[in-house]
């Protein structure tokens, strides 16, 4: 009796050297995290960036007729200015002066300002002549191009 007593604890102690560490499957928990993803992606609304409303003109020849209001012509910069040179209306400008100018215009005229730039000007330089031309309250804003040669 005492040997089969003796039997039964080794043949318990070989078992409980066998059992194995437990395991965790991780099937489980990817479904778990590829569902919420899928019900994040599905319910997030996406809102509209705000931007700028540009109309661009109807394909084909280029208008002949001068357009109305004040026109900022920006050259090319140069190898030593970062900016191109802005002309207002024929008159060379900076920033500062472009504000006043603006801010001093008539009404006819601040009804609309055309931006006619080159093809290296900055874009930097474009938008802030698009927020002075803001600040001095023209809403309208219009964009030119001069024909290639």
């Amino acid at each position: 009796m005492q040997q089969l007593g003796e039997a039964k604890l080794s043949l318990m102690a070989t078992r409980i050297r066998e059992r194995k560490a437990p395991t965790l499957s991780m099937a489980p928990m990817i479904d778990c995290v590829f569902l919420l993803l899928i019900f994040f992606m599905v319910s997030t609304t996406f809102a509209p960036m705000p931007g700028i409303r540009v109309q661009l003109p109807p394909p084909g020849e280029p208008s002949k007729e001068k357009p109305k209001g004040l026109v900022v012509k920006i050259d090319n910069p140069t190898v030593s200015d970062k900016d191109g040179t802005m002309l207002l209306n024929g008159q060379v400008v900076q920033f500062d002066e472009m504000f006043a100018i603006l801010l001093n215009a008539t009404d006819e005229q601040k009804t609309m300002l055309i931006i006619q730039s080159q093809r290296d000007v900055l874009h930097e330089q474009i938008v802030r002549v698009m927020d002075v031309a803001k600040d001095a309250g023209i809403d309208k804003i219009g964009f030119a191009i001069t024909a290639r040669d």
